[in-house]
C-alpha cells in the first residue's frame, strides 16, 4: 500500500522520539550536589585531622631533639671547661677555645683534656670523635676518660694511644676518631707525644710557627692490633704549643697542607696574653666544612 510523504515524516518523528526516551538516561556530574559537597567536607575533615597528628609529632620530635641538645651541651661544659687552672710549678699557661661550626648546631666531638699526672708530668690532649649530638659527646666522655685512667699508669703516648685504641675497637661499638696525646715533663722540657690519625702540633719559637713531622698512627677504632710512632721535642722558655682539631682552619677547595700552612702563618707573631693569642688566630683563619673547632694552646714560661 502507497503511503504519502507526510505518513514517512510522521514515521521518522515517531522514530526519533523513540532514540530520545528509551534506554538509560546519562549520568551527570554535579559539584555542587548534596552528596559531593558531604564526600568533600568529610575528606576535609581528615586531611585537617591528619595535619594536625602530624604537627603534634613533629613538635615532639622537635621537643626531644632540642632536650638531647640540651643534655649533650650541659654534658660537654661539665667535663670541658672553657679555662684549665694548674699549679704555678706546672710552669706553662693554658688557654682553650672549642666552639661549633655556628650557633645553634649540634654538639660534636672535638674535646681536649689537661691532667697534672701524679710522676709530675702534664698530659696534653686533643682529640675528634666522629658524628654529633648525643652519641659523639658520650663517645667523647668515654675516650677521655679511658686516657685519663690509662695515663695514671705511666705508660709512654704511643702506648696510650695504642691502648685507646684497642678499646675503641674491641669495647666501644662504632666509635671512630683522631687524637694527638702528649706528655710534657717540666723538670727537662721534654714532650713526647704521638698522634691517631690527627694533624700534628704546631710549635711557635722565635717569631717561626713549625709544624711538626707527622708520626705513624691511623685513626682511632679502625685496626685493633694498629701501633703508634712515638716523637719527642725539646720546649724552651717563651715556646708556644698549639694542638687543634681541622674544624679551625680545612676549607673544601684547598688541601690540607695547604690550609695547615695559613693556620700556622696566623699563628705569629705571638700575643703576649695568651687568651687574646688564641681569639686572634681564631679570628684570622676559617673553615668552609660546618665542622667544629677545638684549640688548646701551651706557653713555657
Amino acid at each position: 500500500m502507497a503511503t504519502s510523504g507526510g505518513d514517512h515524516l510522521q514515521d521518522m518523528r515517531v522514530s526519533a522520539q523513540q532514540k530520545t526516551t528509551t534506554g538509560p538516561e546519562p549520568a551527570i556530574y554535579a559539584p555542587d550536589s548534596p552528596g559531593s559537597t558531604s564526600d568533600a567536607i568529610r575528606l576535609l575533615d581528615q586531611l585537617r585531622r591528619a595535619l594536625a597528628e602530624a604537627q603534634g609529632l613533629l613538635a615532639d620530635s622537635e621537643q626531644r631533639a632540642a632536650q638531647e641538645h640540651e643534655f649533650a651541651l650541659q654534658l660537654q661544659r661539665a667535663i670541658m671547661p672553657d679555662r684549665v687552672c694548674l699549679v704555678a710549678e706546672d710552669g706553662i699557661d693554658i688557654a682553650v677555645s672549642c666552639r661549633p661550626a655556628k650557633p645553634g648546631d649540634l654538639v660534636a666531638g672535638d674535646w681536649y683534656d689537661v691532667l697534672h699526672l701524679p710522676n709530675g708530668e702534664l698530659l696534653l690532649v686533643v682529640g675528634d670523635i666522629a658524628g654529633h649530638g648525643i652519641e659523639a659527646v658520650t663517645g667523647m666522655v668515654t675516650a677521655r676518660n679511658a686516657l685519663r685512667a690509662l695515663a695514671v699508669t705511666g705508660l709512654a703516648p704511643g702506648e696510650l694511644i695504642g691502648k685507646l685504641n684497642r678499646a675503641a675497637c674491641l669495647l666501644i661499638e662504632g666509635m671512630t676518631g683522631t687524637v694527638v696525646c702528649g706528655l710534657y715533663d717540666p723538670a727537662t722540657g721534654i714532650l713526647r707525644w704521638a698522634r691517631a690519625g690527627h694533624l700534628p702540633p704546631v710549635l711557635i719559637r722565635d717569631g717561626e710557627a713549625l709544624v711538626q713531622p707527622m708520626p705513624e698512627g691511623i685513626m682511632l677504632g679502625v685496626d685493633s692490633a694498629a701501633e703508634y710512632e712515638q716523637l719527642a721535642v725539646e720546649l724552651h722558655r717563651g715556646d708556644t704549643l698549639l694542638l687543634y682539631t681541622d674544624g679551625i682552619f680545612e676549607r673544601r677547595a684547598d688541601s690540607i697542607t695547604d690550609a695547615l700552612a695559613d693556620f700556622a702563618a696566623a699563628a705569629v707573631p705571638v700575643d703576649p696574653d695568651l687568651d687574646r693569642h688564641v681569639g686572634r688566630i681564631l679570628a684570622n683563619v676559617g673553615s668552609d666544612t660546618g665542622d667544629d673547632a677545638c684549640l688548646l694552646a701551651v706557653r713555657i714560661r
